[in-house]
């Protein structure tokens, strides 16, 4: 017996109760979601499917485009994970989708739980590559681990740590006085300029880290990290311009937070390019680099061509911004 669900997001104990016994990550929570739907305004659900015991997640939202729906994951790394194979779930969600009215799907597929059972292969695109830190070696095997600068920058962390700011309201203080500012500066993408209702709810929750490091008088730098009992996320690093410096402080002390929480892993985040300068400092941590790789599916193909040619995009590229209607003009 198959059976979907779409759980809103007004329902959040059952939101919960659907990712019990599934590893996950931040992103496919209810406080995630919540909080990037307090920007975005999409209608937002947990999509839970189950067949004979297996059953499969995957936080969605519902964009509409010139009278259309399709339909994409909200902001985050997330994507279908579940708690066993399906090699017939393909089949089953694109059905569902049909029955919906999606045009099209910008699925992303969990970089660490992903299924292979739950895709077709040739639907799924590289995006870009995370770096993540396997956090189970020793304090001393993850300290020897790290590039040769990394270690010289940290040989004296018994003097740094001290100085680390924990006090919550300060460096969530500096972190929403800072955050819009600094995404200006770094010319990031639309999608990072979260509201603040967005902002402060997501600095209030009890699954996250956010610590600061001062120069003499002021905070100059803030990191900001989420986690699950299954992997920890390395959000962001907020700093003026003098306070550069203290990124690689701030990301050992959550490395080492985070582990004596017993979380196994630590998603790095992405980088700008191959190989750029913020891939190589993540890196030097002793990460490993993993493929991040989204579904492009079109579920109406008459549509998706109309919408396309409205537009002028060529319906056939899928190597590139998808759907292609919605790409940037």
């Amino acid at each position: 017996m198959v059976h979907h669900q779409l759980i809103p997001l007004d329902s959040p104990d059952e939101w919960r109760g659907a990712l019990e016994g599934i590893a996950h990550g931040f992103a496919h929570t209810w406080e995630h979601c919540y909080a990037m739907q307090l920007t975005t305004g999409f209608r937002t659900y947990l999509y839970c499917f189950e067949q004979e015991g297996v059953r499969i997640t995957c936080p969605i939202v519902e964009r509409e485009f010139e009278g259309s729906v399709d339909v994409a994951k909200p902001f985050g790394f997330s994507g279908f994970i579940g708690n066993g194979d399906c090699p017939d779930f393909q089949q089953h969600w694109k059905e569902f989708a049909r029955q919906r009215g999606y045009v099209c799907g910008y699925i992303g597929l969990d970089p660490v739980f992903e299924n292979s059972t739950y895709f077709e292969p040739t639907e799924a695109y590289l995006h870009n590559n995370l770096y993540f830190l396997d956090l189970t070696p020793s304090h001393d095997e993850l300290f020897t681990n790290l590039h040769m600068n990394r270690r010289r920058q940290l040989r004296n962390w018994d003097d740094i740590l001290p100085h680390i700011v924990l006090d919550r309201q300060a460096v969530t203080d500096f972190f929403l006085a800072h955050y819009l500012d600094f995404m200006r500066g770094k010319n990031a993408p639309p999608f990072y300029y979260f509201s603040r209702e967005t902002l402060s709810f997501l600095m209030a929750l009890d699954n996250l880290l956010i610590v600061g490091a001062p120069d003499a008088t002021k905070l100059e730098s803030v990191a900001v990290f989420f986690y699950t009992p299954d992997v920890g996320e390395y959000f962001i690093n907020v700093s003026l311009p003098e306070g550069r410096h203290h990124a690689v402080a701030l990301l050992w002390y959550g490395v080492n937070y985070l582990k004596s929480l017993q979380v196994p892993l630590l998603n790095l985040g992405g980088s700008t390019q191959e190989n750029d300068s913020i891939a190589q400092f993540k890196e030097r941590f002793g990460s490993k680099r993993v493929p991040l790789k989204s579904l492009k599916q079109i579920y109406n193909p008459d549509s998706y061509q109309r919408l396309c040619r409205q537009v002028g995009a060529d319906p056939d590229a899928m190597t590139g911004y998808f759907p292609a209607y919605r790409a940037p003009r």
